[in-house]
């Protein structure tokens, strides 16, 4: 199907000031809507599943990715005495790797700080909702590469020709656990342990 070209009075739409998006949540959050936006799709019967399952799923594992590595370089800075993220290599993407150092710091941080106890509940509570999403997107995806290409680096398909899954509980968790990603950190402001 061919779609109509972008209309000359529509054009401005389409200048993106991308520069501008400088920091980790910038890009978290522009991740995080585009997964909103096709999932509201599927629902109001825009786009079939099996139009847009692969690159939803890869917004949400990207999006996860990034709300790990957001946090965690936030946690670095009052967390000195545990070792850094790397920014590069294969691990750089392991959404195991990333999940366990950022259980790390927030391990360390429960030792270190006075926190409430609600705040402590909820977290325990959040990372029970993020441990099922973290590992069925881990088994569907480990190196984020098969959300993106149809085979390996070997030729093979990524995925079995009988594979499917529905999806509905992965975008379910990815929603329940969004408030450990977006505001642990202005929890953490707000009780004077992380400079604003």
């Amino acid at each position: 199907m061919t779609k109509e070209k972008i209309n000359n009075k529509d054009v401005w739409k389409f200048d993106s000031h991308f520069g501008f998006n400088r920091s980790w949540w910038n890009y978290y959050s522009d991740y995080k809507k585009v997964v909103d936006i096709i999932t509201n799709g599927i629902k109001n019967r825009e786009y079939l599943i099996d139009e847009v399952s692969l690159p939803l799923l890869f917004l949400i594992r990207h999006s996860l990715e990034l709300g790990f590595k957001t946090n965690i370089l936030e946690f670095q800075k009052i967390n000195p005495e545990i070792s850094r993220i790397r920014l590069k290599g294969i691990t750089y993407h392991s959404l195991e790797n990333l999940f366990n150092k950022l259980i790390e710091h927030l391990d360390c941080l429960k030792n270190k700080c006075k926190m409430r106890n609600e705040f402590l509940t909820q977290t325990d509570g959040y990372i029970k909702k993020l441990t099922p999403l973290k590992n069925k997107l881990n088994n569907l995806d480990r190196w984020s590469t098969n959300f993106r290409y149809p085979v390996d680096t070997d030729g093979n398909h990524n995925f079995a020709l009988e594979a499917s899954e529905n999806i509905a509980e992965i975008i379910d968790l990815f929603n329940d656990i969004q408030p450990l990603l977006l505001y642990t950190v202005d929890v953490l402001i707000d009780a004077g342990i992380i400079e604003g």
